[in-house]
């Protein structure tokens, strides 16, 4: 990989280190090098600036590789076979529910793994879920209350307590959008996703190689959650594709969707391409109020990058090594053609813990490299790295536990709880 500064980073250390600049405004703090943990661009925009070397270094919590606590069965009771889980929330009590999309069931467990019961599912009466329409359990950090999205014609969001019973239902209007994924809900609001594929002109006789005219675009928006109409919105681009003739076409390698999550008074977002190692910050009604930054220089990516990722895509593969050899070929000659990003994304996903910090899952194309997540403090200032366990797909953070789903080699589905140690 190659790396190197970007404009506005390099400026802005260079600047930092300048013998003539005043204490930051805001709380006179400085980094170690020079640079500013707090300090007002020209828009008046806080800026909060942690050096990368110390934002990625092991933060000293350790989360257990050996999970503390398991949901789920290859054979047995019902309630303990889960098809697909959408969704898994632990109570301050202790108890776990798990939304099984399958059925669209809420299934409630106590803290010692039993189950104890079972509500919403299939049907038209209150709290359940009409045939055939999704059902996703939304994050909503410290808040013991259950929200479920229900993707349709019509989306909504279902409001349950913490044992099940229904609330109401709100449903979205969205002029023009649909609703296929909302990311958290707080402070009265919900955070809603639409997204639109890069158009290629399909007419055959004027198809050409290259990229599409139009990337595609991922459309935001905060929602009221008394009336479901949305209070901001706002798009931003999202996925480039690139069609090699005469009709191969492939996601642009190292390019990635914005990611978004919705935490307790605050929407945390990050742009993806072409971004560097920055998190846009923004309050309730859709106002920006803080960009998160790393100072750190930032990533090109390479072809050596482009070789790792063909050998990644094609390694499940069984094929002889002729083959294997054929395909590599073929793959790189595809992508020799196509323009590299910039920049290497450094974030890809965002979770908001139950008390109020960030966590932001570093990029990685080779899901077989370690996970890692940096996590930030509510005044965005970066406090470390967290590694988890390889194969955990992370759902819910807790003060002392990481709640989320794990398949064994059958994929059968399981929830595991691991310890989170060294937090105070």
């Amino acid at each position: 990989m190659n790396s190197r500064y970007q404009p506005w980073l390099l400026a802005g250390l260079i600047a930092a280190t300048a013998c003539d600049r005043p204490a930051d405004t805001e709380t006179g703090a400085r980094l170690p090098d020079g640079v500013p943990f707090l300090e007002r661009d020209s828009s008046g925009v806080l800026v909060a600036t942690t050096l990368g070397t110390r934002a990625r270094a092991p933060a000293g919590w350790v989360v257990d590789t050996v999970p503390e606590f398991q949901l789920g069965e290859m054979e047995g009771d019902d309630p303990y076979l889960f098809s697909r889980i959408e969704g898994v929330q632990q109570f301050s009590d202790g108890r776990v529910m798990v939304l099984d999309r399958a059925n669209c069931e809420l299934r409630f467990f106590g803290a010692d793994g039993v189950f104890l019961e079972q509500k919403g599912g299939r049907g038209e009466g209150p709290g359940e879920f009409q045939p055939n329409y999704s059902c996703d359990l939304e994050p909503s950090p410290g808040n013991d209350s259950v929200y479920v999205h229900s993707g349709s014609v019509w989306p909504s969001v279902s409001l349950f307590d913490d044992h099940g019973r229904f609330s109401r239902r709100v449903r979205v209007s969205w002029v023009g959008r649909r609703l296929p994924r909302v990311y958290g809900v707080a402070g009265g609001r919900f955070l809603g996703l639409d997204r639109s594929l890069p158009l290629f002109n399909e007419n055959p006789a004027a198809r050409t190689a290259g990229m599409a005219p139009e990337p595609g675009m991922a459309y935001y928006a905060l929602f009221d959650l008394d009336t479901g109409v949305p209070v901001w919105e706002e798009a931003f681009q999202g996925a480039h594709e690139y069609r090699i003739m005469p009709n191969s076409v492939y996601d642009l390698p190292f390019d990635i969707l914005p990611a978004a999550i919705l935490g307790r008074d605050r929407l945390f977002l990050t742009l993806g391409e072409n971004q560097g190692p920055e998190i846009l910050e923004y309050d309730l009604s859709g106002n920006l109020r803080r960009i998160i930054r790393l100072a750190e220089e930032v990533v090109t990516p390479s072809r050596d990058d482009i070789e790792k990722l063909v050998e990644f895509r094609l390694a499940p593969w069984d094929m002889t090594p002729e083959d294997r050899e054929h395909f590599t070929e073929v793959q790189l000659g595809d992508y020799a053609e196509m323009p590299l990003p910039e920049i290497m994304p450094v974030f890809s996903r965002l979770l908001v813990d139950d008390v109020g910090w960030l966590w932001a899952e570093l990029y990685r194309f080779d899901v077989r490299a370690p996970k890692t997540w940096l996590v930030f403090d509510p005044n965005g200032e970066g406090h470390g790295s967290v590694d988890m366990p390889p194969d955990l797909d992370v759902r819910q953070v807790g003060r002392d536990f990481v709640l989320g789903v794990w398949l064994d080699e059958l994929e059968v589905e399981y929830v595991h709880r691991h310890a989170l140690i060294g937090r105070e």
